[in-house]
């Protein structure tokens, strides 16, 4: 199933989030088979003709809502999360059957991964905004902000960059709607907070 993207008017990039592993308690980390193509199966370029195995490799004994894996980039979802997508209608996204195992190999059905066919133009590296921070050994900068051409963004509540560095982005309401649904393992960064120590 693809979801139909839908030109928008521009938020703002204080209102467009990097959606990432919340990183807290140990979820359970997934392992892909060897050979996947995980940057092709996240930007929906690849698909599949079977479903592609997914096997515990470390944290909980047993999947949650959100499941990532040890490549980073695959995202691994519940039934109950695709429901979320549908009931919302966000736009940018498809799916692709896995098959989950637990720690003691068990299955684990009602997953599957999400793919993101919504797209926008490359990162501009080189617009971060140039900030010092404080640190113990002494006052050193950061660039802020991930930006792109806000005219590139195809208007999908999911989407990634062109040149595929890796993120996956998403609208404001798909934030609000995880959040209300209590959705574990997973956060948003505003891209106009987002930082970093490199300099273009």
């Amino acid at each position: 199933m693809d979801s139909k993207s839908t030109t928008k008017v521009f938020p703002g990039f204080d209102k467009l989030f990097w959606f990432i592993e919340a990183g807290s308690r140990r979820p359970f980390r997934g392992e892909m088979a060897l050979g996947t193509d995980v940057r092709g199966l996240t930007r929906a370029e690849v698909h599949p003709s079977h479903p592609v195995t997914v096997e515990w490799a470390m944290g909980s004994a047993k999947p949650g809502e959100v499941m990532w894996t040890t490549h980073g980039e695959p995202i691994v979802v519940s039934d109950s999360v695709v429901q979320l997508l549908r009931s919302h209608g966000f736009t940018g996204w498809s799916l692709y059957e896995v098959s989950v195992r637990d720690k003691q190999g068990q299955l684990s059905p009602g997953y599957s991964g999400l793919a993101v066919t919504g797209r926008c133009g490359n990162i501009e590296w080189e617009q971060g905004i140039e900030v010092p921070r404080i640190r113990p050994a002494g006052i050193f900068p950061v660039w802020k902000g991930l930006f792109f051409n806000p005219a590139s963004w195809d208007g999908s509540d999911f989407f990634m960059d062109a040149e595929g560095a890796g993120y996956v982005f998403v609208v404001e309401g798909v934030k609000k709607a995880f959040e209300r649904a209590k959705i574990r393992n997973v956060k948003f960064e505003s891209l106009d907070q987002f930082e970093r120590s490199w300099k273009i």
